[in-house]
């Protein structure tokens, strides 16, 4: 291995490095308790979907909370080098302001992620920015978001804007919001939050600047972010030269996409492109923006090259993503982009797959891709609207099978039943792991698991759902010689009849009593041969449920001789139910 020619500034010493370092990741954890604890939405509070971030005077990452949304992490960025093009760099900006936006081209991909930026001045000079992304619970438009042709139905877009001038709210703004959200009081709310954490961030970062004597953060972002580099370079310079290909398929509300791509590594540099890639479509949403592929896409490789080196901008210097202009991974405005995630989310298992075969002892297999459905409705006098997100079976690698109902490539959590329940109209009577599901391998794929939802009560209030579910009818299969897992599907009970799959066409309405919905999240892929599991771990799983003795017999090549020690563990106590509360 070759090591990188790029060289840290020796302006600190490496403890003191190590200190600053850690105590600029701990600002950033601060800012995203404060914004999780003081959020309104379920989708924050509960959920998680939000990230805190600190960046430098160009705009360029320093730290961020290690439970913040990955591809977040990615995107502020470039919002913040937005913000300085914006307001001529520090010229217009000024102690007190707060900069929003929710531009999907500029930010996260899609309306409801709002991004806001708080500039931090010393001595009247800008000397970096606190940035939180999180998910707005509702940012308005049709709840019937998959008919969208154009990124006009989808809801309201918020121009790179500042909400706080010198402190002073933008009343208009805030008004402009209010009117165009079905529960004004939540998103506000939300918002409060972010602007919460920020300021949080603003005080912990000025006090540590007092603490160290800095008048400023170039020579300490040098330092961080030169370390990273050479920490991917190093990573990147052990992959033999060459390019690699690997090709992954989306299932876009009944429509097949192809999503070809090609990693090419040179020396310490990897340039991945997604050429050939379809035509952006509608209406549907599906479409990535270029901000969001390539968010996604370099953090599959952070995943994969240098999992545990603090994460920032150095760390993708070495990266560059390209993908066509007018494509599903590059669209041009004003095209869809509400569920975006169904093909965004792919862009990891695409460069992961590619380089599995340069590295089969870090490439994980295909994770089931994670399923999240809006509900709208109301309950009495109140209105609702929230959002639930379920895991899929997460993909297997070598040592280590997937675990199950993991939300991946993210760092959101499967949201509570119980917050669900008390903030809707609805009931939750079955959430349970989905046996066999889970890819067979010599590491088993991990389980997706099923939730079957029910309205209460003939109110004459319809409750209307709008949902991602990736994945089905799409087998992803796994590494190594291990078996895809088990697809997702999505089934909806009324007294018309049943309606499944693909003719749902992404939306549903419960309107009578008993009315239910049935989701499935898709199993992760296995890893190996499955005729090379180990026979105490395959013991395990059948008598756990997981595998089915069918299925082990048949996949795994289970024998009568290993009955008996099945027999053992299921007389054994407390063994593990494949239902999940």
């Amino acid at each position: 291995m070759v090591k990188s020619s790029v060289r840290a500034p020796e302006k600190f010493d490496p403890i003191s490095l190590a200190v600053i370092w850690s105590r600029l990741v701990g600002i950033a954890e601060e800012c995203w308790v404060t914004l999780w604890r003081t959020a309104f939405s379920s989708i924050i509070g509960d959920t998680q979907d939000i990230a805190c971030e600190l960046l430098d005077a160009n705009g360029d990452s320093l730290a961020h909370s290690s439970r913040s949304m990955p591809a977040f992490n990615l995107c502020l960025p470039r919002v913040a080098r937005e913000v300085l093009r914006t307001f001529h760099g520090q010229d217009e900006l000024a102690e007190g302001d707060a900069i929003i936006t929710n531009d999907p081209w500029m930010c996260a991909g899609h309306l409801p992620d709002l991004a806001l930026l708080t500039p931090v001045l010393r001595k009247g000079k800008l000397v970096g920015f606190i940035g939180s992304i999180a998910h707005c619970s509702d940012i308005g438009g049709s709840w019937d978001a998959p008919k969208a042709h154009e990124v006009y139905e989808e809801g309201l877009q918020i121009p790179l804007v500042k909400l706080y001038d010198r402190g002073r709210v933008n009343n208009a703004i805030v008004t402009i919001i209010r009117k165009n959200v079905r529960n004004a009081d939540q998103v506000i709310g939300d918002i409060h939050a972010q602007l919460s954490a920020n300021r949080v961030g603003m005080n912990r970062l000025e006090r540590l600047m007092d603490e160290y004597g800095l008048e400023d953060l170039v020579e300490l972002a040098a330092a961080v972010q030169s370390r990273a580099e050479v920490a991917m370079r190093n990573a990147i310079s052990e992959i033999p030269d060459g390019v690699y290909r690997n090709v992954v398929i989306a299932n876009a509300l009944g429509r097949r996409l192809t999503l070809p791509v090609q990693v090419a590594v040179a020396g310490e540099q990897i340039t991945v492109d997604y050429e050939g890639a379809p035509d952006q479509v509608e209406p549907g949403g599906v479409n990535s923006t270029l901000s969001y592929t390539e968010a996604h896409t370099m953090y599959g490789l952070k995943c994969l090259l240098t999992p545990r080196i603090l994460s920032n901008a150095g760390c993708y210097r070495p990266l560059s993503v390209n993908a066509p202009a007018g494509s599903v991974l590059n669209c041009n405005y004003p095209a869809p982009v509400s569920i975006r995630t169904y093909t965004g989310w792919l862009c990891e298992y695409a460069v992961i797959g590619a380089l599995a075969p340069a590295l089969p002892a870090k490439a994980q297999a295909h994770t089931g891709l994670a399923t999240a459905f809006g509900s709208f409705g109301r309950d009495g006098a109140r209105f609702f609207n929230d959002t639930f997100l379920m895991g899929g079976g997460q993909g297997s690698r070598a040592g280590h099978d997937g675990s199950g109902a993991l939300i991946f490539p993210s760092s959101a959590r499967t949201t509570s039943i119980e917050v669900f329940e008390l903030r809707t109209s609805l009931l939750i009577d079955c959430k349970e792991l989905i046996a066999n599901s889970g890819g067979a391998g010599e590491y088993r794929g991990g389980l997706g698991e099923r939730m079957r939802l029910k309205k209460l009560r003939d109110d004459g209030e319809p409750v209307r759902f709008s949902f991602i579910v990736p994945q089905l009818d799409v087998q992803t299969e796994g590494l190594f010689g291990g078996l895809h897992g088990h697809g997702a599907a999505i089934r909806l009970a009324t007294a018309a009849g049943l309606t499944e799959n693909d003719d749902l066409k992404g939306v549903a309405e419960l309107r009578e009593a008993g009315d239910s919905l049935v989701f499935e999240t898709p199993g992760g892929s296995g890893f190996g041969s499955p005729k090379e599991r180990d026979r105490e771990a395959l013991v395990q799983d059948v008598a756990s449920g997981y595998v089915s003795e069918a299925e082990a017999r048949e996949l795994y090549g289970w024998t009568e001789a290993l009955n008996s020690s099945a027999q053992e563990l299921d007389a054994a106590p407390n063994q593990r139910s494949t239902t999940a509360s």
